[in-house]
């Protein structure tokens, strides 16, 4: 009997083995992060996937059967990307007011999943989302693996000015309530329900995967911004430990950044661009920071803080302002003709108008040049990070404000761009967008690297990815949960 049982085990596992998977994959060389330094490489390897997940990674000649065989040979097989600062409910540059806005944004909603598809971002992190608006992001198209973090404003604070208190339970769910709010306005079983460590507690049931708070006293240098005083800090970060949630950090300047430190976060969720005053103008990305920059960029060094350095912000912020940015062929691939032409209507350039008023005399190119040295000082700190050992992620912030520089996907790739430019060599840029991004969101066991049992979100690239960024340009197929869909699905032309 017993050795019945062993043949049938035997006979079982072999089956198993060979068994007919969805997905084979031939021939392909497979890159896959190890650390953000070293990356593994294998060539003339085939890969199977079945019911969504990765089975096996192997050259041994003996390949099991499949229903869909894609032969790879000459390409190169990555990790699918996760641009872990996204902002997933809004048409970018839309001005509500305009009387076609909700036709434009549900048109938009409903595309917005290929546009990130189509430049190969197969996860997505919403800083500021809840569960039901990530819901409704999955219900609308083929879109990328979604994720949420539960955003802590504070009344009066950043992202939520202008809102009555009253009001901050239905618009910010996970506010997080201060000493001298107008509690009078509300219930005492309300204001209880946003207490910190309550509205942690609420960010982790709700199935978040980090939670993320704000440090923002003003724009540039001013200090006319609510900020959330140290004592929620610490019971957030407290709190958060205990939850086993990451806590993202929203802070650009460099005493916001200090301040964070103190915190013991996780993820800085933007780069150090603001440097009060030791603001610098130039392009060399190469010079010495400043004192208070360097001592920052060294405590984030330290400490092994997460650094998001969201490039893209500074860049879509000066780009909307920079005469026929919109030319851009690459717009073409994900922004039907009637957005551009919109954009660049009356209505569409309401922002625009806005970003350069206000200046007190400098010139239209003046404006924009102050714009560019933050993005440089911005590229700085990056780049002395990186050289420095510093645990870089891919996140775009798309898009950071009413901007239609900053589009879904796209801004990804320009954002690759950027933090290339600034010194990040591709394989730490690779590892930004896959393993580093994984392990700082807790999301290692699903994505980041290409082995057997990990979600099967893949990207087949004509070119390989370690001689140059342009291959995160060059996409052949994008491998969705284990479904192969070839990049021009995901085009304007075809949505």
């Amino acid at each position: 009997m017993k050795k019945y049982i062993q043949l049938t085990a035997l006979l079982t596992t072999t089956n198993l083995a060979y068994a007919k998977v969805d997905l084979l994959i031939t021939d392909a060389t497979i890159i896959s992060p190890i650390t953000q330094s070293e990356v593994s490489i294998k060539t003339n390897h085939w890969l199977s996937i079945n019911n969504g997940r990765i089975i096996e990674v192997s050259d041994k000649a003996k390949q099991p059967s499949a229903k869909k065989i894609i032969n790879a040979n000459g390409q190169f097989l990555i990790p699918g990307l996760t641009d872990s600062h996204t902002h997933l409910r809004t048409m970018p540059g839309l001005l509500k007011t305009d009387q076609n806005a909700q036709k434009m944004q549900t048109s938009y909603l409903k595309r917005q999943g290929s546009n990130y598809l189509y430049y190969g971002v197969t996860q997505v992190v919403d800083p500021a989302n809840t569960a039901q608006g990530i819901a409704d992001f999955k219900k609308l198209s083929m879109s990328p693996n979604a994720y949420f973090c539960g955003a802590m404003p504070i009344y009066q604070g950043y992202s939520a000015q202008g809102i009555k208190y009253q009001h901050l339970n239905e618009h910010r769910p996970y506010y997080v309530h201060q000493h001298g709010d107008p509690t009078h306005l509300i219930t005492t079983s309300v204001n209880s329900h946003h207490e910190a460590q309550a509205v942690v507690k609420r960010i982790k049931k709700d199935g978040a995967i980090c939670a993320k708070i704000f440090l923002e006293d003003g724009f540039d240098k001013a200090t006319n911004i609510r900020l959330i005083d140290n004592e929620n800090v610490e019971q957030i970060v407290d709190e958060a430990n205990r939850q086993n949630l990451p806590v993202m950090v929203h802070a650009n300047a460099t005493d916001m950044h200090a301040i964070a430190l103190k915190s013991n976060v996780d993820i800085l969720a933007h780069g150090i661009w603001n440097w009060l005053d030791e603001h610098q103008q130039g392009d060399d990305i190469s010079l010495a920071l400043p004192k208070d920059v360097q001592r920052v960029a060294n405590g984030i060094l330290k400490a092994q803080t997460y650094y998001q350095p969201s490039l893209n912000v500074m860049r879509s912020l000066t780009d909307v302002m920079v005469p026929n940015h919109l030319d851009n062929p690459k717009y073409k691939t994900i922004l039907p003709s009637w957005q551009i032409s919109w954009y660049t209507s009356a209505n569409g350039q309401w922002f625009a108008r806005e970003m350069v008023s206000g200046w007190q005399g400098l010139t239209h190119q003046q404006k924009i040049d102050y714009m560019r040295s933050k993005q440089t000082n911005g590229k700085r700190v990056l780049n002395y990070l990186y050289r420095n050992g510093g645990k870089i992620l891919l996140g775009s912030d798309t898009p950071p404000a009413p901007t239609y520089a900053s589009q879904p996907g796209l801004s990804t790739f320009w954002e690759l761009q950027d933090m290339h430019d600034s010194g990040v060599d591709l394989v730490g840029l690779l590892a930004s967008a896959t393993i580093n991004n994984a392990k700082a969101y807790g999301l290692e066991s699903k994505y980041g690297t290409i082995q057997p049992g990990k979600i099967a979100n893949i990207l087949l690239l004509n070119s390989n990815p370690l001689i140059s960024v342009d291959a995160y340009d060059d996409i052949h197929s994008v491998i969705l949960n284990g479904h192969a869909h070839k990049r021009a699905t995901f085009h304007i032309r075809n949505l």
